[in-house]
């Protein structure tokens, strides 16, 4: 597009419609206008005017108009959109980004980079088409922490936490008060007198038990 050619008004308020989710085209003038409004007080005079040779004539009227206040940030500029459409401020947050970028798609180049060289560092951010907004995704790099040099592990030579094979472990076949693996006095006559607890053997003594051999 050619400096004093202005956008076509159908193509602008259906984009604006379509990427801000609005539900009508009135809805999407609304959040045009809103948004322009606000962009006429972070901008000269200068700069007002040469937005508005490239704008419908519905909306070039509001960025002639003269500045209201002065914004110097995005923060006070999403306020003023808010102030304007009264849509709650995440709401004018959003319809404002998507305005802003439309209109760096739409606007003139020239005009587009002499608007990001004089408006306020993050509000020129603002003005960009989508294609310069999307970044290439970093590639997916997975890498496993470097293990400590020791002795090649196996099932059989390591166990989940601890260092220590299970071939090397002891496995105690009583817990450390049974009467079996006492050195106390009378043990012996304790593990002949007391009986098993385990179903079917009630009738069986320890002494007996421990004599069987377990079947290979």
């Amino acid at each position: 597009m050619h400096e004093g050619a202005p956008m076509d008004e159908e193509e602008l308020v259906s984009r604006v419609r379509a990427e801000g989710g609005l539900r009508d085209h009135r809805e999407a003038r609304r959040s045009i206008g809103a948004v322009l409004g606000a962009l006429r007080c972070a901008t000269a005079q200068e700069d007002a005017d040469a937005i508005a040779t490239q704008l419908p004539p519905p909306f070039a009227k509001i960025v002639s108009r003269p500045a209201v206040g002065r914004i110097g940030n995005s923060a006070a500029l999403y306020a003023e959109v808010e102030r304007r459409e009264r849509v709650g401020l995440g709401f004018a947050l959003e319809h404002c980004q998507v305005v802003l970028r439309v209109l760096a798609e739409l606007l003139d180049p020239e005009i587009v980079l002499r608007l990001r060289r004089r408006l306020p560092g993050d509000i020129a951010g603002l003005l960009r088409a989508r294609a310069e907004t999307l970044e290439p995704s970093p590639p997916h790099v997975h890498e496993h922490p470097p293990e400590a040099a020791g002795p090649r592990r196996t099932l059989s030579r390591g166990r989940p936490g601890c260092a220590d094979p299970i071939v090397d472990a002891r496995h105690l076949l009583a817990h450390g008060q049974s009467v079996a693996r006492s050195s106390a006095p009378h043990a012996d006559r304790a593990i002949g007198t007391a009986h098993s607890t385990r179903p079917g053997r009630e009738d069986e003594t320890l002494a007996a038990a421990r004599g069987r051999q377990a079947p290979k």
